[in-house]
């Protein structure tokens, strides 16, 4: 198997569907959490001021499809497949895969992100191609830092200056990073 690695564009999990990213999911983004700013403190852009800006970029990221190295993905309960409760975002390079991910706001505490990330690294784990899953978060954000210890991933180093985070800061912040390997 020499393919290069993609995640699929739908899977499931004991409880949500990860689909790949639509342009009509916009408004439901937009009213969930791309104007949250508790839910984008820690992301590396600001939260949105219209649903226009969310409709391009959720135009942008179902093209990033068509390319081998971004898969933008929506979290829906398999029981509510319509109602989009967060994101996870696998960029591929080489043999790495690095993830992002944000859970809505009203879904805090719940598992939501751990048990998404861990199917995503155990596929990612399952082609050839891959050794090595990654992420990364601000030294604050120890939700994050909870996410990528429940989905199995360690703590690989303390990186200065490394994340920028305007919401929180102009200047770039100190960053874990998290992997597992195999």
């Amino acid at each position: 198997m020499n393919a290069t690695y993609r995640p699929p564009e739908e899977f499931t999990t004991e409880r949500f569907v990860v689909r790949r990213i639509r342009p009509y999911d916009a408004a439901a983004i937009f009213a969930g959490w791309a104007t949250d700013p508790d839910v984008t403190k820690y992301l590396t852009w600001r939260p949105h001021v219209n649903v226009a800006e969310t409709k391009e970029v959720t135009t942008r990221f179902h093209s990033d499809w068509d390319g081998t190295s971004s898969f933008p993905a929506v979290i829906c309960p398999r029981d509510a497949r319509s109602e989009l409760i967060g994101s996870i975002h696998a960029r591929v390079s080489g043999s790495k895969v690095s993830y992002g991910w944000l859970v809505r706001k009203d879904h805090w505490g719940r598992g939501v992100a751990s048990e998404v990330a861990r199917w995503a690294i155990r596929h990612a784990f399952s082609h050839r191609q891959i050794y090595r899953t990654e992420a990364a978060c601000d030294i604050d954000n120890v939700a994050s830092a909870r996410v990528m210890r429940n989905a199995g991933m360690t703590l690989d180093a303390l990186l200065r200056r490394y994340l920028q985070h305007p919401n929180v800061s102009s200047e770039p912040r100190d960053a874990f990073l998290y992997s597992r390997v195999r």
